[in-house]
């Protein structure tokens, strides 16, 4: 039976050969640059994602592959009536008759495609719903189908679950996760002819399990492996362990809401927190800052994934039943551009938010999945500048000035 001692054992051992992994890729950074990825020193927010896929889609496209690309996706989709040789076109932000845009717009000789990318961001009211009327208008009397990519199910908002089913049993919607596309450029680029497109599309494969889908750095992996398979007394002290991880967590947030709460409370700021989304790990989970008693949206610190994972921060309306119209949208964006940066609109929810890589200063890569991630809950610890609590309440502090000449904006006056 495992003791406290032999738990001490195996994290001391899981430690020393974290480490030694560590420095092992130090000393070799300048021949092998292990924790090096192209993708993540190139645009890699949503947008870019679905140029870099589009792209790659595209048989006539700069890659030079033909059909290799599209024909490897059209098999996983389990789609025989769309041909790789019959395809017409690839148009990225398609426009759609209601005026929303198609990430992804595939037209066929007899039928269309549409991909709608969802790796991080929420859906919009009615989103797929609209692009599945466009799609199936686009087609004539061919075939269409709809392909939702995101690693969880389209919110009931959407698309609600009957129109979903229906759509479903004939063919015309279709979930495709990330680990599929992961999967999916794992093997086209062992066919791929060109080293540098080669070179390209693995980058791609190791951003979507890394950053999408929150894989570990396989090495890494291997090695804590090691340790606890190493003694049967270390197999049972990790499981113990295991176990013990979400009390861990529930403890670190309920410290992290005391905490943040204070420090907001003293700059004259309240505290907005989801506790049973939080502590259950619930899609949606987060909290928030409201900056003046009358505004009707926030700022925002969302969990786009269940287990804490994809957090995103931005404006937020602070519940459903707020309407936000364009032209309060417009003028919040602008305002939170001067002080952040370019940035994304998701309406009804989000005027303005960062999205993810360079165009974020705020939040780190690491500190955005809190499932496999030891970053964010290091830093809710951390009392210094560089910890959470701090750089939220900074955020604030620079959110609210910024915002400072659009109040009425924030507070959504009927009249407006």
């Amino acid at each position: 039976m495992s003791t406290p001692a032999t738990i001490i054992d195996l994290l001391d051992a899981v430690r020393i050969r974290a480490a030694s992994l560590a420095e092992a890729k130090q000393r070799y950074a300048a021949e092998l640059a292990p924790d090096f990825n192209l993708v993540d020193h190139l645009r890699n927010n949503e947008v870019a994602l679905s140029r870099y896929l589009g792209l790659l889609l595209d048989t006539q496209g700069v890659h030079g592959q033909g059909e290799l690309f599209l024909r490897g996706l059209l098999q996983r989709l389990g789609q025989p009536g769309f041909q790789p040789q019959d395809l017409l076109r690839v148009e990225l932000e398609q426009r759609t008759h209601s005026g929303r845009f198609l990430d992804i717009y595939l037209e066929f000789r007899g039928g269309v495609i549409g991909i709608e990318n969802k790796p991080w961001a929420a859906d919009q009211d009615k989103q797929l719903e609209d692009y599945a009327r466009f799609l199936q208008l686009s087609a004539r009397g061919g075939q269409w189908l709809l392909v939702y990519a995101c690693n969880w199910e389209p919110s009931e908002a959407s698309l609600n679950l009957a129109q979903r089913e229906a759509l479903e049993q004939t063919g015309n919607f279709l979930r495709l996760d990330f680990l599929q596309i992961a999967e999916w450029l794992d093997d086209s680029a062992c066919h791929t002819r060109a080293p540098k497109v080669r070179l390209f599309v693995e980058a791609l494969s190791a951003y979507v399990r890394q950053q999408i889908n929150g894989e570990i750095d396989v090495s890494e992996a291997e090695q804590i492996k090691a340790v606890i398979l190493q003694k049967p007394e270390h197999l049972e002290a990790a499981l113990k362990v295991a176990l013990s991880i979400d009390q861990v967590k529930s403890q670190l947030l309920t410290e992290f809401h005391r905490a943040l709460a204070q420090a907001l409370e003293a700059h004259g700021l309240e505290l907005v927190w989801k506790e049973q989304l939080l502590m259950r790990g619930q899609k949606y989970a987060g909290f928030g800052v409201k900056l003046h008693p009358a505004h009707q949206l926030q700022l925002c610190f969302e969990f786009g994934d269940v287990r804490l994972n994809s957090l995103e921060w931005g404006i937020c309306r602070n519940d459903e039943t707020i309407h936000v119209n364009e032209i309060d949208a417009e003028t919040i964006a602008q305002a939170m551009e001067v002080a952040f940066g370019p940035g994304y609109r998701s309406l009804p929810w989000w005027p303005w938010y960062p999205g993810t890589g360079n165009r974020d200063s705020v939040l780190h890569e690491s500190e955005r999945d809190w499932a496999t991630s030891a970053e964010p809950w290091v830093r809710i610890q951390d009392d210094s500048e560089q910890g959470l609590v701090s750089r939220i309440v900074q955020l604030a502090l620079k959110t609210q000035h910024a915002l400072a000449e659009v109040h009425d904006a924030m507070c959504l006056h009927p009249e407006r």
